[in-house]
């Protein structure tokens, strides 16, 4: 059996105002490939609510680090009350959606996730001393890295959000937008 230990537990992420829903997963996902995630959706969900949409994705991106660890980031996002508004920024109008958004970042370090230590019990003893004493120094590294990966992540889609503060919703749009 894998050992799987969580680094990175529940760190939360709220907005409520203006944002562009297709931009966040682009934003998401290009993350992701320039970090050389494999990318693994487990839910992908949309209901139409009488206050707006709502929507729930959850995916798992995985990366292999070595033959006998890789990293898991469980990214959680629900997003309440999404109803399409018009905005103005800088003359343009744009179509925007608006609602409040919730993301939860999961990091996790799995050991030995093709069971190859696992076949005896003479193996799970030498895969224990292998990792307690031997590859001890390589796990504290690659930890240190996916932490800091995660918190990357987290300040990537925090400054998404804050670039949509200041754009503004209008009910009508004024006669200089093209």
């Amino acid at each position: 059996m894998s050992e799987l230990r969580i680094l990175v537990d529940h760190m939360k992420l709220e907005y409520t105002g203006l944002f562009d829903v297709n931009n966040l997963f682009r934003t998401i996902d290009a993350w992701l490939k320039e970090r050389a995630f494999e990318k693994r959706t487990d839910m992908n969900q949309e209901l139409n609510t009488p206050t707006g949409k709502f929507l729930e994705w959850v995916i798992a991106p995985w990366k292999k680090v070595s033959d006998y660890t890789r990293y898991i980031i469980k990214i959680r996002m629900l997003v309440y009350d999404l109803n399409t508004v018009e905005a103005v920024k800088d003359k343009k109008k744009l179509k925007l959606g608006q609602g409040r958004v919730l993301m939860y970042f999961d990091a996790y370090i799995e050991h030995d996730y093709e069971h190859r230590w696992d076949r005896t019990p003479m193996l799970i003893f030498l895969r224990t001393m292998y990792d307690k004493f031997i590859y001890r120094t390589y796990t504290e590294r690659f930890e240190h890295r996916l932490v800091y990966d995660t918190h990357y992540l987290f300040d990537v889609v925090e400054t998404f959000f804050n670039m949509y503060k200041q754009y503004r919703p209008v009910s009508k749009v004024p006669h200089f937008v093209d």
